[in-house]
């Protein structure tokens, strides 16, 4: 058996697979030690946690001030909204994987690998933006 190209669109994949998901372990590492270490505040005081954790969701966000959906970016300064940036990497990772790979399906003429990478992309978009949840 011969090993793969270089372009192999699996081995590129698992590629940029790895590095993205260690970049968003050390991104979700970073934020977690400025959230216990008191380094950068959190939006929702530590001490008043316990009186709103058990908040429907709506009472939670009200009480708070918390936005819901990719409101949080605004708040990304703040250590424990800085926690998510490691979860959405970790959720997104797979998008610039497949983005790499289709130029490596088509170079092997693998069209229809091309097109389903590419729908890929594009349902993932789809959910990410909050179409399908009516942008909440």
């Amino acid at each position: 058996m011969r090993p793969p190209p270089d372009d192999d669109a699996q081995q590129v994949y698992a590629r940029w697979l790895d590095h993205g998901t260690k970049l968003a372990l050390a991104v979700s590492v970073i934020a977690l030690f400025l959230y216990l270490s008191g380094a950068l505040a959190p939006w929702v005081p530590l001490e008043s946690l316990p009186r709103v954790w058990s908040l429907p969701v709506e009472q939670f966000l009200e009480r708070t001030g918390a936005p819901s959906g990719w409101g949080w970016i605004r708040l990304a300064g703040y250590s424990d909204y800085l926690n998510y940036a490691g979860i959405a990497l970790f959720a997104l990772v797979s998008v610039p994987c497949l983005l790499r790979a289709i130029p490596c399906f088509l170079r092997r003429g693998e069209r229809l690998q091309a097109a389903l990478a590419a729908a890929q992309v594009l349902v993932l978009a789809a959910a990410a933006s909050g179409i399908f949840t009516g942008g909440r």
